[in-house]
């Protein structure tokens, strides 16, 4: 027999601004019951958010009831009142939240003076449940949960914003609540991350918990136990999950940032005229090291990085949380100082020129969108647009607006332009943001995390402008935790540690983790091979595990006549090592320069060791090839 433990009645939200009302909802009534996962879905600006501060009692109700059933209720006393949401005082709402409410804020609003334990034991300090033993070592748990265990004594400052929001994910478990809610608590982690999110969510609603999870994405309609769709502030439909409901379509799955109807171009009609000098590369960083230094000590963010990209690539920077992404961005946005090493943008130093002067270089050379939009509230959309140019001064004042607004309809906000940014959605600001990146017409495009709170549509139209900027010329360095979208640019850079991986370990061992990626990179040799010059000897002794990088190998067979070619990402050697040690024929470089990286026999068992997966990728493609040599022999003797 099912619980109701949640009655929403015909909820009314009215927000009051300075352009007049805005009802963000529309008479919502539904029932949550004990034990389910409920999750909400919707596109951006269409309530979601709202709807949760009505459950937690965060916002005031504009009208109707919010009923909550206790949960620790004194049932020999027949106390089963139950409390309405809306009518009670912040002081008495305050401690109603702390004992049986667990909240996972989209940005996770840690404090910056605590470490990782302080903070998560600070919820049970609030509500007098504090133990020093037993709640430092329940914190120490729950970072364990989360992955996060040997960061617990760091502070906020030293971990990325996807670990900060799994910090934020175990606070808001520590009191033990019956109900845990949740605002897009996997928008800002990596696929593997929100796996272990979901799992630590589903864990807790077979204990009995109920879970209510706000979210953009359609795709994670089926992972609920029951969706509710909300657009324009009202439910429009509600699900109970079965293999045949998870393609669901609805207009809450609507873009915010739309297509405007057409599959063309986005931006056939954007005026760019900026130049560069392709001689030098758009970016180069050499041997840069950032350190943080603070109270609780120092912490290397970034270690010895090299990096050079060329005009016109889209790039991809990608890699866990916590691995120095957006560290290295503000290394190339100027916004922050390395430590040591040089940074060259455009061929310029930037870091050899003063703040206001950087200020101004930045403004014109470079359009940037932050993972949180930094939009400014008092502004229009418009305003906001124009901004850059007013700034730095550029295009004639009275074509300024002209520019924008065809910006901000390429972002499918034509219907928006003169909306301050509190009265749009996240998403919404988001787009306005992407708009003003490129309004002085920038040579470089960074992008934090652009597409972290936009459904999967919407993120498709964003990658599409960047991919057309880029086709016009344009740089365009993404930071991403998302690898899927590593299959729509020109190059990826992978990031662990603070460390540059290998292009080629990457390229070739893709099914290794970043770590693994890492070990390996800092083991290889890398080597340039003429034309035509010997790689290995047939019948001598081979030590290495061979990565082809740029160019071609050739493999020989009797009467010194290529048998076979490999390429980029392919490699050699491995038969020899998991057989006899000495080599079956001869290879060569092509007839270009061939950079190869060579990997030590024992690093190359060692990866056959710890990556079953990449130990299967191997031998299956050495199976195969003996098989080809074994064939190719027959008919030789044949």
């Amino acid at each position: 027999m099912t619980e109701t433990i949640f009655q929403v009645q015909n909820v009314v939200k009215i927000y009051k601004t300075g352009a007049g009302g805005f009802t963000a909802l529309k008479g919502v009534s539904f029932d949550v019951q004990k034990g389910e996962f409920l999750g909400i879905i919707g596109k951006s600006g269409a309530g979601k958010t709202t709807l949760l501060n009505m459950l937690s009692g965060v916002s005031q109700i504009t009208s109707g009831k919010v009923l909550f059933t206790p949960q620790t209720q004194n049932k020999k006393n027949g106390d089963s009142k139950l409390l309405s949401i809306g009518e009670m005082s912040q002081d008495e709402l305050s401690v109603w939240r702390g004992h049986n409410m667990g909240i996972v804020y989209q940005s996770f609003e840690l404090l910056p003076q605590l470490n990782l334990v302080d903070n998560i034991m600070l919820p049970q300090e609030f509500a007098g449940k504090y133990q020093a033993g037993v709640s430092r070592e329940r914190a120490l748990a729950l970072l364990d949960i989360v992955e996060l265990s040997e960061h617990a004594n760091k502070l906020p400052a030293h971990i990325s914003g996807g670990q900060k929001q799994r910090v934020a994910i175990a606070r808001a478990l520590v009191n033990d609540p019956s109900v845990i809610v949740a605002d897009e608590p996997t928008g800002s982690l990596d696929t593997v991350t929100a796996n272990v999110i979901f799992d630590i969510f589903a864990k807790l609603v077979d204990q009995g918990k109920t879970v209510i999870m706000v979210t953009h994405d359609m795709d994670l309609a089926e992972r609920f136990s029951r969706t509710l769709l909300i657009s324009d502030g009202e439910l429009v439909d509600e699900l109970h999950h079965g293999p045949e409901e998870s393609a669901v379509e609805d207009e809450a799955a609507v873009p915010i940032i739309a297509d405007n109807g057409h599959t063309g171009p986005l931006l056939a009609n954007l005026q760019t005229s900026a130049t560069h000098d392709i001689s030098k590369p758009a970016v180069s960083l050499k041997q840069v090291v950032k350190t943080y230094v603070n109270a609780a000590g120092s912490f290397t963010a970034l270690k010895g990085v090299d990096l050079e990209i060329e005009y016109g690539q889209f790039v991809a920077i990608v890699g866990k949380s916590g691995s120095g992404k957006s560290t290295l961005l503000n290394m190339l946005t100027g916004i922050d100082h390395p430590t040591s090493g040089h940074v060259e943008m455009g061929g310029e130093d930037i870091y050899s020129l003063s703040e206001s002067k950087r200020a101004l270089w930045r403004g014109k050379n470079v359009g940037i969108v932050f993972q949180f939009f930094q939009l400014l509230p008092t502004l229009t959309l418009l305003e906001n647009t124009i901004l850059p140019m007013d700034y730095c001064n550029v295009y004639p004042y009275n074509e300024r607006p002209k520019r924008a607004m065809e910006l901000l309809k390429m972002v499918g906000l034509e219907d928006h332009i003169y909306d301050l940014p509190a009265n749009v959605s996240n998403g919404q600001q988001q787009a306005a943001a992407i708009a003003r990146s490129i309004a002085t017409d920038p040579s470089i495009i960074v992008a934090d995390e652009p597409t972290g709170n936009l459904d999967s549509r919407s993120a498709d139209v964003v990658i599409r402008v960047f991919q057309e900027l880029a086709d016009l010329g344009k740089t365009i360095l993404l930071v991403t935790h998302d690898p899927s979208l590593t299959s729509r640019v020109d190059r990826t850079v992978i990031i662990s540690d603070g460390e540059i991986i290998e292009p080629i370990v990457a390229s070739t061992l893709p099914s290794l983790d970043h770590p693994q990626m890492l070990h390996a990179t800092h083991k290889v040799e890398k080597r340039i091979y003429d034309p035509g010059e010997v790689i290995i000897r047939q019948g001598e002794p081979v030590d290495y595990f061979y990565m082809v990088g740029d160019g071609e190998v050739e493999i020989m067979g009797e009467g010194e006549t290529a048998v076979s070619t490999l390429t980029t990402h392919e490699f050699f050697g491995e038969v020899e090592l998991m057989g006899k040690g000495t080599a079956v024929a001869a290879v060569r470089a092509g007839c270009k320069p061939t950079k190869v990286a060579l990997l030590p026999k024992d690093e190359f068992f060692k990866i056959m060791n710890d990556s079953p997966e990449t130990s299967a990728q191997i031998m299956k493609v050495a199976a195969e090839r003996r098989a080809e040599n074994q064939a190719r022999r027959q008919l030789e003797v044949a």
